[in-house]
């Protein structure tokens, strides 16, 4: 039932228990079908008439509005049209016209547009001109900009024009959807977005996910204006900034008021423009005041008129004059002297408003107010501009309950002094801006006070402390704010330099809102000297290199964050001081080497949900666009992550992007087999292409700002020319044999370079589309074993165009581009494969992406390494360097993108260690560290410090494990060629080689009780050496297969394992084979081996997701443990041997029970990306282990304690001291982790 029609019963319903005879009138609506049999004996059935008639009300209000209308029409036949006559004006003598008005009020009450003011006074004219302007809008989407002056009545007569029935059912069929958005920005127009999507979604039927950021917001507001509400009418309220434009382009019908005529003109669709009249005339100003005092017009006094004249026929100056005249019907002299006082042209020149007399009006509206209320409304000046404020601040401000804040708030906007609207079912008051600005010049003298009145009510809620202020859904976002307004400078700097606040930020509005604070705030935070300075780039630099971690699901602690920067850092200070606090069940981890580590120079974002395929720079270097797996295109703030568009531009993998030369426009290629050009600013897409038959692999822009073409390569074999005016290609190039990787257009735009798997690069004419040059690459590859196919990646031709290069395997090819001759050849890392190619503006430079994870950039005139960049964790599938060539951007299949500082000075890293190591623990106080570098050097380490102790340089290379006696005086290294070098610690001299083994020596061990080492081998064997003759003393063959490692049960009796899914136990002394134990008698590769002592067992983990327990002395049949989804790479016995613990490379962790046969298992509650490497029990209750990162666990509950992030990633080995407080490991990028675990 319509709300006014029930009204209507309700307010009468006394008039009804007075004179209604129920009886006859239910025989009526029986026969007239409104009642049925059960509703007709449950009236009758009450004793009483009045309790007849109150049940006979119940029952009609529980019905529709042709039930009123019958009920109205039974008193009519029955002889009271008295009671007839009460519903007359509520319900319609045509049932049809009764239920077209109800729906219309139904469809503008649901869309939220605003009802009537209380004094109404129509302009015909213009409410049809609009209307008319809406028509436009019947058949296809577009834009009606509504603009003029402040105050001249634009949301008024926009929410008139659209209450018209015939105009909605012709061109809005799908309603009206009304958004007040003011002059809002980041996070406040997220919360209208949010609050517009919710009222749409109401039952969460459009299937989305809650957006989390405007671009999410924009793509879901798309959906449901496409789907759920068809041909709708979106109506933005009071918009300021064509950023509001770009978000709510959506390719809908959208009509917005506005002050700025020019907000929309780059909107895509229609644009239809309606200017309002600033005044309105006399009479219709009469109008407003008679209507405020309830007057006819011709009994206003003579000072209307002047009134009228003062303000210049505003419509909402003359309506709070109104106001204040209902209150005080006899002061039309005051307020008109008041206005006259005031002169408006030196108002005019003191308001930015650009019109007279509105702000004097707005101050008599507050002065008129009582003093309380007075002091209530000088609070709002307090709220930064266009701000929604919460009842709940003002509760806190007022300290009022929310019942008296609403009370006070609803005298303020009955005055017309504030806005009030609802977001989701929060009640949210928002001062206009004119009223802002005339408020806060009223209390300009007063506002750092309020603002710290402000501030103390939050202090009162926190004892003080505003990292533990609870998240009320504003304080988070403008406390720094209100800090600066108070004046309090020296609290903004101690909060923004706080480890707490910025834990706090992280968990409510984010990292990228405290980023953008830093950068904000800069010079307030930095004004007090160069120890705030110097706090400030502490804070940036701990946040820029880890922003992926600081965004990810799993969010890191920021404490355990800081204690990995260096020493003197500000952030490492408050890190330390915060740990030492905490209770003893806390584990933290501290790096006591960083100081050796080199300094970071990237900065690194996390933006997309999968690998990230392709990135490149904005002509201007101001913005990034990348893509990836999740399908997306997303544009953001190359300084800061900040997110400027993201938007679902394919459904399947988008492999690259490419901005045009004027930066205006973003290509995008898909595995979906299409092209698609998108509109830079706005996200929207310009045009799409269809052509090619198999995944589209790169596409790129020419140089041209005027008529740029845009080439893209296909699986398909071919190459397409587009033109941005058409569909179709203005050209297809054929002649490669195979899948086309890439393209790059020459400087001049007059040729197109192409590479492709089948091993050619070819040179194609622009302007006819025929072929010019083939170049066979593989012909300059001459060292490369035939075996191996020359597939070409990537080329790129340099910006002087004097020079091509192209990538194949791990080797760059330089051409002469005017001849496309052979220049020279560079070899990169043998060990992986060039993905990505790169010139740098000047020429010089050419960066390219492996397959290894590294970055490295080449000088091509002296063919010198210049970068050899380790940071990401795997393949790199696009480098890309910035227009001024300060800085690289890669992109990783680890979803991570790094901007590398190439202006650094520590930009080139050499000597990085090999995750191959070992540590020998001399005495308790004593730790040294055996290594490998990556110049194939022997280091000998401390263990305390990380510094070098001595380097043994033998003629060998390619180390592949090492070790150290237990005296920490004899070190051992084994190659990859099968060969073994014994050196003295001291001295770093070759005491003897040893040569016995045939292929890569896996491990090496120096016995503690002989003189011997003992060695694994590829070759399938183990030999023990007397390493100081350099005899063999024995050799003994597991099996064909590779020898994965060795362990110890004791110094006569040693475990092998092996690729062929056995485990052998030798007798060392007579190098006899004592046990051959089949792993699940299977082939799958036993990967490693744990002997628990103290219970005479011993465990082995297998390629078959498989893990095992052996007795070491009976020959019984072995436990088997099942249950992981992937292979199973490390076991680990607990100390008591009652635990075994497993990793596997799903990254899950499982503990098993040894004791009773319980084959029963606990999950821990977490996980690691990737492989788990190791694992060690610390204690009886805690367990490390190593993969992507270092995570410690309780044992008894399987909680994860905490998690160290190295650098890297991929930790093999891990070693722990005598007294289980050190760890030391090396990770991806050859960084030594030397940490103590505090707990």
């Amino acid at each position: 039932m319509d709300e006014v029609v029930r009204s209507s019963v309700l307010q009468n319903k006394q008039s009804f228990l007075r004179d209604l005879n129920p009886l006859y009138i239910v025989d009526h609506l029986v026969s007239d079908g409104i009642l049925n049999e059960k509703e007709e004996e449950d009236i009758c059935s009450q004793k009483t008439r009045n309790e007849k008639v109150k049940r006979l009300l119940d029952v009609l209000l529980g019905k529709d509005n042709h039930a009123v209308i019958r009920f109205r029409r039974a008193l009519e036949v029955e002889g009271s049209s008295h009671l007839a006559e009460l519903l007359k004006s509520r319900s319609s003598a045509s049932s049809s016209d009764d239920c077209e008005g109800s729906s219309i009020d139904a469809v503008l009450w649901e869309g939220g547009v605003p009802p009537r003011p209380v004094v109404f006074v129509p302009r015909h004219e213009a409410e049809k001109a609009l209307r008319s302007q809406l028509r436009l809008l019947q058949k296809k989407p577009g834009w009606v900009v509504l603009h003029g002056m402040a105050g001249c009545g634009k949301s008024v007569l926009a929410a008139e024009a659209i209450r018209d029935g015939p105009l909605l059912q012709d061109c809005f069929p799908g309603g009206v959807c009304w958004l007040h958005v003011g002059d809002v920005h980041g996070p406040e127009l997220l919360m209208k977005l949010q609050s517009l999507c919710l009222r749409l979604d109401k039952a969460g039927s459009s299937g989305l996910p809650p957006p989390q950021n405007t671009l999410e917001a924009k793509d879901k507001l798309r959906h449901l204006l496409l789907k759920m509400y068809p041909r709708s009418l979106l109506v933005l309220d009071d918009v300021w900034s064509t950023h509001v434009i770009e978000v709510f382009d959506v390719q809908g019908r959208i009509m917005l008021t506005t002050r700025d005529s020019r907000v929309a003109d780059h909107a895509h669709g229609n644009i239809y423009k309606m200017e309002v009249e600033n005044e309105m005339k006399e009479h219709q100003c009469l109008q407003i005041l008679s209507g405020w005092l309830h007057h006819p017009m011709s009994d206003l006094p003579v000072e209307a008129q002047l009134i009228i004249k003062e303000t210049k026929g505003s419509p909402l100056a003359v309506s709070l004059i109104g106001a204040q005249l209902k209150d005080f019907p006899n002061r039309w002299q005051y307020y008109l002297q008041q206005l006259q006082q005031r002169k408006f042209q030196r108002i005019k020149r003191r308001s930015s408003y650009g019109y007279e007399a509105l702000d004097e009006a707005i101050a008599i509206s507050v002065q008129r107010l009582s003093d309380e209320n007075q002091k209530y409304y000088k609070y709002l000046a307090v709220f930064k501009k266009e701000t929604d404020i919460l009842s709940s601040v003002l509760s806190m401000l007022w300290d009022k309950d929310i019942e008296d804040v609403e009370d006070i708030m609803h005298v303020f906007v009955t005055k017309s002094m504030v806005q009030r609207s609802h977001v989701g079912k929060l009640i949210v008051y928002r001062l206009h801006d004119l009223q802002h600005a005339v408020l806060y010049d009223l209390h300009s003298n007063e506002m750092p006070a309020l603002h710290d009145e402000l501030l103390c009510k939050y202090r009162k809620r926190c004892a003080d402390d505003f990292t533990q202020l609870p998240n009320d859904g504003y304080i988070y976002h403008y406390l720094c704010y209100h800090l600066v307004q108070a004046g309090q400078l020296e609290n903004l700097r101690r909060l923004m330099f706080s480890l707490d606040w910025l834990n706090s930020k992280l968990r409510t509005v984010g990292v990228q809102h405290f980023v953008g604070e830093l950068l904000q705030f800069k010079n307030v935070l930095c004004s007090s000297g160069e120890s705030a300075a110097d706090t400030w780039q502490d804070f940036i630099d701990f946040l820029s290199p880890n922003g992926h971690l600081l965004v990810a699901r799993e969010m890191p602690h920021v404490w355990q964050l800081a204690l990995s920067e260096p020493v003197s850092s500000e952030v490492y200070a408050q890190g330390l001081r915060k740990v030492q606090e905490q209770g003893k069940d806390c584990v933290f981890v501290e790096w006591l080497n960083k100081a050796t580590a080199p300094k970071l120079f990237w900065k690194t974002f996390r933006v997309h949900t999968g690998p990230v395929y392709g990135a490149c720079f904005s002509p201007n270097g101001e913005l990034v666009a990348s893509c990836g797996g999740d399908g997306y295109l997303k544009v953001w703030k190359a300084e800061t992550g900040e997110e400027h568009l993201s938007v679902k531009v394919h459904l399947d993998l988008v492999l690259s992007c490419s901005f045009s030369a004027d930066g205006k426009r973003i290509a995008t290629c898909s595995a979906d087999g299409t092209v698609k050009v998108w509109n830079a600013e706005d996200g929207g897409l310009t045009v799409e292409y269809e052509g090619h038959d198999e995944d589209v692999l790169h596409c790129k822009f020419s140089h041209d700002v005027h008529e740029p073409i845009l080439a893209s390569c296909s699986k398909g074999w071919d190459i397409k020319l587009w033109g941005l005016k058409c569909k179709q290609p203005k050209a297809t190039l054929l002649g490669h044999e195979e899948a086309v990787r890439s393209s790059c257009f020459s400087p001049d735009d007059l040729n197109l370079a192409s590479c492709s798997l089948d091993g050619t690069l070819k040179i194609w004419n622009i302007t006819s589309g025929n072929e010019e040059e083939s170049v066979d690459v593989s012909g300059f590859l001459k060292e490369v074993p035939a075996a191996l196919k020359t597939d070409l990646k990537a080329c790129a031709w340099s910006p002087d165009g004097n020079k091509i290069v192209v990538v194949a395997l791990n080797y760059i090819i330089v051409l002469h581009a005017p001849t496309y001759a052979f220049e020279k050849l560079l070899n990169t890392s043998p060990e992986s494969s060039i993905l990505s190619v790169d010139f740098s503006c000047d020429s010089r430079l050419c960066a390219v992406g492996l397959s290894s994870s590294a970055v490295e950039i080449w000088d091509i005139e002296n063919e010198e390494l210049k970068l050899d960049g380790k940071g990401h964790l795997a393949w790199v599938h696009c480098v890309t360097f910035a227009p001024n060539g300060a800085h690289l951007l890669s992109a990783s299949d680890d979803r991570i993108i790094r901007i590398w500082n190439l202006k650094s000075e520590n930009v080139s890293v050499h000597g990085r260690l090999k995750k191959c190591i070992d540590v020998a623990f001399p005495s308790e106080d004593t730790m040294l560290i055996a290594a490998a570098n990556e110049d194939d050097g022997l280091l000998v380490l401390s263990g305390e410090t990380g510094d070098r102790i001595c380097r043994a340089t033998p003629e060998k290379h390619d180390v592949f494990c090492c070790c150290l006696n237990l005296e920490g005086v004899i070190m051992a290294a084994g190659y990859e060629d099968g060969d073994i070098t014994v050196c003295d610690v001291h001295t770093g001299d070759v005491l003897r080689e040893l040569h016995g083994h045939q292929k890569c020596v896996r491990k090496c061990y120096f016995l503690t009780q002989h003189p011997y080492l003992l060695s694994c081998s590829d070759d399938g064997s183990l030999r023990v050496w007397k390493w100081k003759t350099g005899d063999c003393l024995m050799a003994m063959k597991h099996s064909e297969e590779e020898v994965r490692g060795f362990c110890l049960v004791d110094e006569e009796v040693i475990l092998s394992n092996s690729m062929d899914g056995s485990i052998k136990m030798w007798n060392l002394s007579a190098g006899t084979l004592i046990q051959t134990f089949q792993h699940h008698e299977s082939s799958s590769s036993v990967l490693s081996c744990d002997v628990c002592l103290s219970r005479k067992l011993f465990a082995s983990a297998s390629a078959d997701k498989t893990a095992m327990v052996w007795s070491l002395q009976q020959h019984e049949a072995p436990l088997t443990f099942r249950g992981h989804a992937d292979c199973v790479r490390c076991c680990c016995f607990s100390p008591d041997g009652c635990l075994l613990v497993t990793g596997a490379d799903d990254g899950t962790i499982k503990i098993w029970h040894i004791d009773d046969n319980r084959c029963s298992s606990l999950d821990m509650k977490g996980r690691h990306e990737g492989w788990i490497n190791n694992l060690h029990f610390l204690s009886t209750k805690l367990l490390v282990s190593a993969g992507d990162s270092l995570k410690f666990w309780d044992i008894s509950t399987g909680d994860l304690l905490q998690t160290f992030h190295t650098r890297g990633s991929d930790l093999v080995s891990l070693h722990v001291s005598l007294q289980r407080q050190m760890l030391i490991t090396v990770d991806s990028l050859g960084l030594l982790y030397i940490l103590r675990v505090m707990h």
